[in-house]
């Protein structure tokens, strides 16, 4: 069975769509209750990670966001999490790009990256050639951004033997006239 943390966004809907998918619940806010429900859920044996902490309102990244964020995963990755298939949704601004460059792929396409055996880290999409770390342009916002991702993919890195840290550029959506625009800011994955 396959726990997608952040089923509610676009991506995880996309996600929920294969067979052997189950929605956690739990919140980053709910932290402490992973521990409980990989216990009641043991038949679980792969994560995908596509949430992420934003405000909906004004700042949208501040360091409360980071600190729920970072503390979330810390506490994910002290469960059995930490022994299944994970798989985490990063983005492209770990690169110092944000609006620049724009690559919109649908949710469903980007869900196929997360059915192979593949570990390590990729960009979505893979043609993508880009490796380097560069955050030091990035503004207040997107920094923070970068710097919650960059610290999960590390905890990932240091707990999890069988992870795949995906680095996403663009879910793009279609709205009411059939135009397809990239989600919220156009950078990372929406939860």
């Amino acid at each position: 069975m396959i726990a997608v943390i952040g089923a509610t966004g676009s991506l995880g809907k996309a996600l929920m769509k294969y067979p052997g998918t189950v929605a956690c619940p739990i919140r980053f806010e709910q932290a402490d209750k992973y521990y409980e429900w990989f216990e009641l859920n043991k038949d679980i044996d792969t994560i995908w990670h596509v949430a992420r902490a934003c405000k909906k309102e004004g700042v949208r990244r501040d360091f409360d966001t980071f600190m729920l964020e970072q503390r979330a995963m810390q506490k994910l990755l002290t469960t059995r999490a930490r022994d299944c298939r994970f798989i985490f949704a990063s983005t492209k601004v770990v690169y110092g790009i944000t609006t620049e460059e724009v690559t919109p792929l649908s949710a469903d396409t980007i869900a196929t990256d997360f059915l192979d055996d593949v570990k390590g880290t990729i960009n979505c999409p893979i043609w993508k050639t880009i490796k380097d770390i560069d955050i030091k342009q990035l503004g207040t916002e997107h920094l923070i951004y970068a710097l919650t991702k960059l610290v999960c993919e590390r905890y990932i890195r240091e707990h999890c033997q069988n992870h795949k840290i995906i680095r996403i550029w663009d879910i793009h959506q279609v709205n009411t006239n059939g135009v397809k625009k990239p989600i919220g800011e156009p950078n990372y994955v929406q939860v």
